[in-house]
């Protein structure tokens, strides 16, 4: 039996791991440790152009954005793709042996424009075009799935997150399914279940409110 934690529980249940918001150092690392894909958060670039290590290096990726757009929001776009490319490059090799089945890198678009299903689609195009191991990240939300919907279709690997129910799992599912059999292709798909954010939200709220069990 394996020493390394990854490894360990994959042999004893099959389940694999993915790491989060990593630098590029901490991805080479998290690979060698059994890893299987990384997935990065809006809020990736302010803890890159933060970090102790990578704030230089992030600085200078966001000089290159600040030269392509004079759009704040855009620009934030710019050096999180930017950023996010170098660590799906290190996952490449794992993609490609596994013949695309592991080592996706996904990245989620602009937060501000997560209720207009063309932003996110657009969005999504354009990401994709960094590797092919780029999975696009998108909230369950009502335009989360219109844009679901339409890059299902385009063959995009897509990391369904913001999962706070069963209900909104399964439909995905069903959604998936039909565009699958109506279209032939089979893209990656992954669930980012946060049920516990939802179940903290649902306790202060009952805290709040002052409500009891009688």
């Amino acid at each position: 039996m394996h020493e390394n934690y990854f490894k360990r529980v994959y042999e004893l249940t099959g389940t694999k791991f993915w790491i989060n918001n990593v630098t590029c150092e901490e991805a080479k690392l998290a690979i060698a440790a059994g890893a299987m894909g990384c997935t990065q958060n809006p809020s990736y670039t302010y803890k890159m152009l933060t970090h102790p290590t990578e704030a230089e290096h992030a600085g200078k990726l966001l000089k290159e954005a600040l030269k392509e757009s004079n759009d704040t929001n855009e620009i934030e776009c710019i050096l999180q793709a930017k950023l996010i490319k170098e660590v799906s490059e290190i996952f490449m090799p794992l993609w490609k042996s596994s013949y695309g089945r592991h080592g996706y890198v996904s990245i989620q678009g602009d937060p501000i424009h997560e209720e207009d299903a063309r932003v996110i689609i657009n969005e999504g195009r354009r990401n994709r075009e960094l590797n092919p191991n780029i999975m696009i990240k998108i909230p369950a939300t009502k335009a989360g799935l219109e844009a679901m919907s339409v890059l299902i279709e385009e063959g995009t690997p897509i990391n369904a997150t913001e999962v706070m129910g069963i209900s909104q799992a399964l439909e995905i599912c069903r959604m998936y399914r039909q565009i699958s059999l109506k279209t032939g292709k089979f893209p990656a798909i992954y669930y980012s279940l946060i049920t516990g954010i939802f179940d903290e939200y649902l306790q202060n709220w009952v805290r709040e409110k002052k409500y009891t069990n009688k």
